[in-house]
């Protein structure tokens, strides 16, 4: 009996210990699993944050990088610049000197202006593209006319053309911010003139970041001016400003009916026959003057022209 006893306490106390054992076993597993899951997320937010870090540090070489680049290209344009500087002014004076000899019947070279007048226009930029084909340059006589939108692409502002046309090497000249030459508008005083004519030419400066365009042509020519012709000469006079005409008139704004490429043509063959230094009126609208230009280059190049942007030292600019 004390024997039996004795044996059951001893099983009781066997199964505790097992219940102990298991218990301990359980607390470890747990323990494990909740150590692994939580190591687990430390792991994951390590990497995780190790790459974020990894991905601010390439965006700050990237940019520094960009930096770099910035202050080596502001310093190349700025040398270009000066070059592109120099290197116009010393063309102008050799042009101008040709342009002289030209006339007192001393070279037999001829000259060619290419004007294109109420730019800027979207569709500018196929002349453009003819021009720099033929390596021609060229005077655009810019306004603001029609707003800060370009009149055959309203999306987009009339300043995003003006560095295209000093991209490709031409002159941007001043054809006043209003164009409005009826009664009452830019002609009605110099001092309407010249007021309108200045606005235009802050408009380019801001446009170009830094052009100061200063050779102006009269909208509808010097003769619609009629009675203030001399006043307004005078005012551009005193500001050092130069003002251009044309001797050609390509007949492109003659309206629907009296004009087309062949018109255009005829009346540049015209020209040619008794003009060595020649000024062609076009407009950048024109989509006849686009048609025409690769014959008008070809033919002109033909007969030895050769192609100048208006400058302010030319004979043929007043002043």
């Amino acid at each position: 009996m004390g024997e039996t006893k004795r044996q059951s306490r001893q099983g009781r106390g066997g199964n505790i210990l097992l219940i102990l054992a298991l218990v301990l076993m359980l607390v470890v597993v747990v323990s494990g699993i909740y150590i692994l899951t939580h190591v687990g997320k430390t792991v994951k937010e390590y990497k995780k944050q190790s790459a974020a870090l990894s991905k601010v540090e390439a965006q700050l070489e990237e940019e520094q990088a960009k930096r770099d680049k910035q202050i080596e290209e502001k310093a190349q344009m700025e040398l270009d610049d000066g070059a592109i500087v120099e290197i116009r002014e010393e063309v102008f004076t050799k042009a101008a000197q040709l342009e002289k000899d030209i006339k007192a019947g001393k070279n037999k070279s001829k000259i060619c202006y290419l004007t294109f007048d109420d730019g800027p226009y979207y569709r500018g930029k196929t002349i453009l593209k003819i021009l720099d084909k033929y390596d021609v340059k060229a005077t655009f006589f810019l306004t603001t006319a029609n707003g800060d939108r370009l009149p055959d692409k309203a999306e987009l502002s009339a300043a995003s053309m003006y560095p295209e046309y000093l991209r490709y090497g031409h002159t941007i000249g001043n054809h006043t911010y209003s164009h409005d030459y009826g009664e009452g508008g830019i002609y009605k005083s110099a001092n309407a003139f010249m007021k309108d004519m200045k606005k235009q030419e802050n408009f380019t400066i801001k446009a170009t970041g830094g052009y100061d365009p200063k050779i102006v042509r009269f909208p509808g020519g010097r003769a619609t001016a009629g009675k203030k012709l001399e006043d307004i000469e005078a005012e551009l006079r005193k500001g050092g400003y130069s003002w251009a005409d044309w001797t050609v008139d390509s007949s492109d704004s003659w309206g629907k009916g009296k004009t087309s490429p062949d018109i255009i043509m005829e009346q540049v063959k015209d020209a040619a026959k008794d003009q060595d230094v020649m000024v062609i009126l076009c407009h950048e609208w024109s989509k006849d003057t686009q048609k025409a230009l690769p014959e008008m280059i070809e033919y002109l190049q033909g007969e030895g022209y050769i192609f100048l942007p208006l400058f302010p030292e030319s004979s043929t600019v007043m002043k």
